[in-house]
């Protein structure tokens, strides 16, 4: 796989940016941005680019990470590269798999990685957790009717023109939720490739199964309805275009 291309005469450089929303990721977001593997995509021909996006953080995860992000939606709009891979800033997602995913995004619009498909590491995601997520994962295909194995997984590559497409309000947790829903909408190619899921660095998960799983599932049911809505009037709108002709 080579990134480089001819443009009027010269080679360019395919650039792929890393986005690393984090929140009170102190410990773990140095682990996360040195396993990025620049060398191996530098001789693939791609140049990188690191953005951690701090979801106002109180720990020193701003000090540690240099770079600053206001939230995922404004890096989105920001950044500018032909390929971007989303990655949480909690060191469980293996950013070293960012060559599969670059190569896959040559034929497909997105690609994730599924923690369900892959493994997941002991102490990593409680029972009650695992079956949320498989819940959530089922409930996602039943209302969208597009085939996932993993709707809330934190790591994601989209191409620039995929993501320009996105239209993104979610500021919680549910952002993984609507990015999904926003794939289905577009009817983007997809792709998965299965991931180990480790643990993190400190034993302190920022959601709770229930409550944040109940959210998330809420915001499923609804973000479908608004979307059938809007399917509805854009229909119902071509048909009195083509009764006036």
């Amino acid at each position: 796989m080579t990134a480089t291309r001819r443009l009027e005469g010269r080679q360019r450089v395919d650039r792929v940016a890393f986005l690393i929303p984090t929140l009170n990721e102190a410990p773990s977001i140095g682990l996360v941005i040195d396993s990025i593997p620049v060398a191996e995509l530098a001789d693939n021909g791609y140049e990188t680019a690191v953005y951690v996006v701090d979801g106002r953080s109180v720990d020193q995860t701003r000090e540690i990470a240099v770079q600053k992000g206001a939230a995922i939606q404004t890096a989105f709009r920001a950044v500018d590269a032909d390929y971007v891979i989303v990655a949480d800033g909690d060191n469980t997602y293996p950013v070293s798999v960012a060559s599969e995913m670059l190569r896959l995004l040559q034929t497909n619009d997105v690609v994730i990685g599924s923690r369900l498909k892959g493994s997941i590491e002991p102490g990593a995601m409680t029972r009650l957790n695992v079956v949320g997520n498989i819940l959530l994962t089922s409930l996602a295909r039943l209302l969208f009717r597009v085939k996932i194995s993993d709707v809330c997984t934190g790591l994601w590559g989209y191409r620039r023109d995929a993501l320009r497409r996105l239209e993104l309000a979610a500021d919680g947790f549910e952002i993984e939720a609507e990015m999904f829903a926003e794939c289905a909408r577009n009817r983007f190619r997809m792709a998965e490739i299965p991931i180990i899921y480790g643990a993190r660095c400190e034993n302190d998960a920022k959601l709770s199964a229930l409550k944040d799983g109940l959210k998330i599932g809420a915001f499923l049911v609804k973000k479908r309805l608004s979307q059938t809505a809007a399917e509805t009037i854009d229909l119902r709108r071509k048909t009195i275009e083509n009764v006036d002709k």
